[in-house]
């Protein structure tokens, strides 16, 4: 990629994954003059990121190909870069019984590396886009506690000892990575069957076939880990322990199509019809119960004239950005703590083979789902791993030969982990948000300082703002945020020639 010219209005990314990538393409197609974008991400490639780094032939796109594209405004992009490159011809496997598409997860990667470098050699607004191989590891933003003599609005610091200037800075830095936290003993964390980080490519999940495995969590993830593991012919037992015993809902059915059709699907969730009546009428003012009962009349209702549950659910998913911030902050801490599981169940459903090959090995008795309250996870003398845990039969403590971590997300390791984020809270920049899922932004997606007040220069995009939009983690959620974001940063920057705001 080639370097962005000083003379263009300058936008630095920090964050390469989904979120950076959809940003800085829609960035390059959308805006009326020449801008300067810089992705700063320490990997080697700029799209992939953290979800979309596997390596794994099992991990797979939870949703069909016509739902993801790097831009909503494009909704065939994807399509055609599998058809140019032929990646859905080489893995059979990918179609499910109705002839839906599901992309192997490296293969979506491979696709938003080849989107952004596409958008780097040629673009309609005739903006450069680089890659900075470094770590973000501070800010100075104008008029802010440590601006000193910055040359420009924004000054960036990396890990190298270096510095880039810029006029606008996107927080795009995804979902943290996990990390092993109770009730895992954190002294397993060196243990060579567990696995703290199953996302972790390094780390492969290979033990012997007839191992006893523990996987705590049954969320997406779990699903994939079971999966690989039956794939590579393990037979011991597995046992999936969460709180509720809940796991992924399977996706929508649909009508049959000829063999190796993709249903048309236009991706559109930018221009939404707003909250539905018949949520707004449930309850004055909103409340999390309210709606949880409104949900369930109208999959009812739904249920009645032949609709499956999914439809009446979707019309909540699709506009969750514009109804969840009507919800009071405690409506929202009620939601997260008693009900986000169940709502993350049907909202992220698993890939149809993913589900069919963990259902086969439950009808068999070889995976178990249990409602649990885990106690402990820690190593037994002769290396074995040793879990204390609650269900409906009682205590229980049963020795396994190997742990996967799939607790799913860490809110708070957003900022432990990132020293950017560190930085930027500790000036006053940042501050967590009501919900305590992530930053406090405006609805411009404008980052409120500690005192409150939106910072002109500073934006946040995708999961870090699902304390206040509800739901931007999926692609096709994220694409359409910054789709809707793209014209308010232009303004701010003044393209049109204007000096921008200070």
């Amino acid at each position: 990629m080639s370097t962005p010219p000083s003379t263009s209005a300058r936008i630095l990314i920090v964050g390469g994954g989904f979120s950076g990538a959809t940003a800085a393409v829609q960035l390059a197609r959308r805006s009326p003059r020449p801008l300067a974008i810089t992705l700063v991400e320490p990997r080697p490639r700029v799209g992939p990121g953290l979800a979309y780094s596997a390596v794994d032939p099992d991990h797979r796109l939870n949703g069909p190909v016509a739902t993801h594209t790097i831009d909503p405004e494009d909704p065939g992009h994807l399509l055609r870069w599998c058809e140019a490159t032929g990646v859905l011809q080489r893995d059979p496997g990918a179609f499910s019984a109705t002839g839906k598409p599901f992309l192997r997860r490296r293969d979506f990667g491979d696709y938003l590396a080849a989107a952004v470098h596409e958008h780097a050699l040629h673009n309609a607004s005739g903006s450069r886009i680089a890659h900075r191989q470094a770590l973000a590891t501070g800010a100075r933003l104008a008029g802010g506690p440590e601006a000193g003599s910055a040359a420009a609005p924004v000054e960036l610091q990396l890990d190298d000892g270096s510095t880039l200037p810029g006029d606008l800075l996107i927080v795009a830095t995804g979902n943290p990575r996990p990390r092993l936290r109770p009730p895992f003993d954190a002294r397993l964390a060196e243990h060579a069957q567990v696995w703290a980080d199953p996302l972790d490519p390094s780390h492969p999940l290979q033990v012997p076939t007839d191992s006893r495995v523990l996987v705590v969590g049954s969320g997406l993830t779990s699903l994939d880990l079971i999966s690989t593991l039956l794939r590579q012919g393990h037979t011991g037992p597995i046992e999936v322990l969460s709180r509720r015993g809940l796991r992924p809902r399977p996706q929508s059915p649909d009508p049959v199509l000829a063999p190796g059709a993709v249903a048309p699907r236009a991706l559109d969730l930018i221009n939404l019809p707003d909250v539905p009546a018949w949520l707004r009428a449930a309850c004055h003012p909103p409340t999390a119960r309210g709606w949880t009962r409104a949900v369930r009349d109208r999959i009812r209702i739904g249920l009645a004239r032949g609709e499956t549950w999914h439809a009446g659910f979707d019309e909540l998913r699709n506009v969750v950005w514009r109804a969840w911030p009507l919800l009071p902050p405690a409506e929202k801490r009620r939601f997260l703590q008693r009900l986000r599981t169940w709502y993350d169940m049907h909202r992220f459903r698993a890939p149809p083979m993913t589900d069919a090959r963990v259902r086969e090995a439950e009808a068999r008795g070889q995976v178990r789902f249990r409602a649990a309250r885990v106690q402990s996870v820690s190593a037994a003398p002769d290396g074995t791993l040793r879990a204390r845990w609650t269900d409906a039969d009682g205590d229980q403590e049963r020795t396994f030969d190997a742990a996967i971590n799939c607790t799913g997300l860490d809110a708070a390791a957003q900022v432990a982990d990132n020293p950017l984020l560190a930085s930027l809270m500790a000036q006053g920049q940042l501050q967590v948000d009501p919900a305590g899922i992530g930053f406090a932004v405006d609805e411009q997606g404008r980052a409120l300082g500690r005192d409150g007040r939106p910072k002109p220069r500073l934006r946040v995009i995708g999961p870090p703002t699902a304390g206040t939009f509800g739901d931007p983690l999926g692609a096709m959620f994220i694409a359409a945020q910054v789709h809707r974001s793209v014209a308010e940063w232009l303004d701010v920057l003044d393209v049109r020639g204007a000096a921008p705001e200070a």
